[in-house]
């Protein structure tokens, strides 16, 4: 079936709360089944014939009436709330990836001044459904948990909770990929949401902090950076759960500071190469997506975001440049071995060792043992089939763009290499954007045996029985933390902790185990409020403190070579 139109949260909860008990029980089941629906010319049709006319307004489902059901039950159907239960949350406004018409004209707001009672309450609301996906884990996470989680989207969208309601968005992405068995699902991905979810909820409920770094923001201000030059680094594809695709270019200044430009709309994954090959809307250059990953630009009047997102507002002006190689100024001056590297892309000397599961295996210019993965996003298998070909040529030395992975230390998310022994068609332009370009054993000509891969870089990751734990919850919810017979395995993470001078850690994961016990419930058998609160209490610290601390080990991992 192709993709359904994105569904606003509200419509969603509304229309999933207004079924009978007895429909509401079979909504989940109706759900797995959209794999057997069909969907053309706006219509989606059943297995059982029944048919969903759907008539969304600029691409999205905002109104009851857009959504018609040919049954006698309807409104009130089981047809109509699974199509719309299948369906993509909604973005509330433009993503911040997509061109503003004139963004030097978009000004901050003021906010207000302090917390207020909504907003507090509201986030309270947020706590306590996301408190009942840790209750249930993921395979308990129906429709109608998920329904509470996306009126508490919308309420914290009316309120200008924006950070709160885009992370709480994620969270149900991230339950339906786990409910369907996608290919997306990142258990990873929805375990840093969660915390997110519960950290901003947890400050705004109880008036915590800076209003305005944890209110967020619902669209990006774009300020004047004056001119730049600038040149290609390579090119990205970007697939979102919730209806948008595209690419984003990476390019770099004289100065050695990264900016992008993008094209971001809403559709699926037949977007990416379209984009690619889409003209940048930014000035009159003509240049397509892909051109300006291997070519430049010169701005005047640029504008752009905090996050170096560069507007195409009307006032800016652009020429076509010369790219630059790699291996020039200001790329090496900017970019350098992974201990050195922040959040943001980083240039890397590789040899290739081999590969392991799905990441390879290789070591930089200074002997550090990295492993090379595809994107946490990555939408279908081309990073993964150009990992394997690089994997499959030991010794085969390459320059390659990335970022460092948040998933694991000493590794690196690969988005492009070049240079090195790789021999390119002309066409490609000096590098392989490993997300839309496709790799050829014959372009890969190793020029030495392969180097070994460094033992210190398969040490055991001291976090790993914590993470573990942490996740469980996620998987199977609070019952993976009273499992008979754990209290041997317990022990022993919480010793391997102490061992590894993780002694805070140790504490949490024990205070995690224990709230996961506190299961009582009343004459209805819903949680106690005391026992609602006490499980998210405990999973947050766990996952704030596994943060953290996976943050400085990642910037210290090299430092004892």
């Amino acid at each position: 079936m192709n993709e359904l139109p994105p569904a606003e949260p509200l419509l969603v909860a509304d229309t999933v709360a207004a079924l009978p008990a007895r429909l509401r029980a079979r909504l989940d089941e109706a759900v797995s089944a959209a794999s057997t629906w069909t969907l053309a010319d706006g219509v989606v049709r059943l297995p059982s014939g029944v048919e969903v006319v759907l008539q969304p307004e600029d691409g999205v489902l905002r109104r009851a009436e857009q959504v018609v059901c040919g049954c006698l039950l309807a409104p009130v159907c089981l047809h109509r709330a699974s199509v719309l239960a299948a369906a993509p949350v909604a973005a509330p406004v433009k993503p911040d990836h997509e061109r503003a018409e004139c963004e030097a004209d978009v000004v901050e707001s003021a906010d207000p001044p302090g917390w207020q009672p909504r907003e507090r309450a509201v986030a309270e609301l947020v706590r306590q459904a996301t408190a009942r996906v840790l209750d249930t884990g993921v395979p308990g996470a129906g429709a109608a948990v998920q329904s509470e989680l996306l009126r508490a989207v919308h309420l914290a969208r009316l309120e200008g909770l924006h950070r709160l309601a885009a992370a709480a968005t994620r969270v149900v992405t991230g339950i339906r990929a786990g409910r369907q068995d996608d290919s997306s699902y990142s258990l990873e991905a929805l375990t840093r949401d969660l915390v997110e979810v519960l950290e901003v909820a947890q400050a705004v409920g109880a008036g915590l902090g800076d209003p305005a770094i944890w209110r967020g923001r619902a669209r990006s201000v774009y300020r004047s950076v004056g001119g730049l030059r600038l040149a290609g680094i390579c090119l990205e594809p970007v697939v979102s759960k919730a209806g948008y695709a595209g690419v984003v270019v990476w390019v770099v200044d004289a100065d050695g500071r990264t900016w992008s430009v993008s094209d971001v709309l809403p559709g699926g994954t037949e977007r990416v190469r379209a984009a690619s090959e889409s003209v940048v809307a930014i000035g009159e250059t003509q240049l397509t997506h892909r051109q300006l990953s291997r070519g430049g630009m010169i701005l005047s009047g640029a504008t752009a975001n905090p996050e170096g997102r560069l507007g195409a507002g009307i006032t800016v002006r652009a020429v076509t440049a010369d790219g630059i190689p790699w291996t020039a100024a200001p790329l090496r001056s900017r970019f350098g071995p992974l201990r050195d590297a922040g959040e943001g892309l980083l240039l890397l000397d590789l040899t290739v060792c081999g590969s392991a599961h799905d990441a390879v295996l290789a070591v930089d210019s200074e002997g550090t043992g990295i492993r090379l993965q595809p994107p946490a996003s990555a939408h279908d298998s081309t990073f993964r089939d150009n990992l394997r070909h690089l994997g499959a040529a030991p010794g085969l030395r390459l320059l390659g763009v990335g970022r460092p992975s948040i998933r694991q230390i000493r590794a690196v998310e690969l988005l492009a290499v070049g240079g090195g022994d790789l021999r390119l068609p002309e066409s490609f332009g000096g590098h392989v954007d490993l997300g839309i370009d496709r790799l050829s054993p014959a372009f890969l000509e190793p020029s030495g045996p392969a180097p070994m891969f460094p033992v210190h870089a398969e040490s055991q990751d001291p976090l790993a029985a914590l993470r573990r734990r942490h996740q469980r919850v996620i998987s199977g919810g609070r019952g993976t933390l009273s499992v008979p017979g754990m209290t041997r395995g317990l022990r022993a993470d919480v010793a391997a902790l102490r061992r590894a001078q993780l002694s805070t850690g140790a504490d949490l994961l024990e205070s995690l185990v224990a709230a996961g016990q506190r299961g009582s419930r009343d004459v209805f058998g819903r949680l106690d409020v005391e026992d609602t609160g006490a499980l998210p209490r405990a999973w947050l610290a766990v996952g704030f403190y596994e943060r953290e601390v996976a943050a400085v080990l990642l910037k210290g991992s090299q430092a004892d070579r």
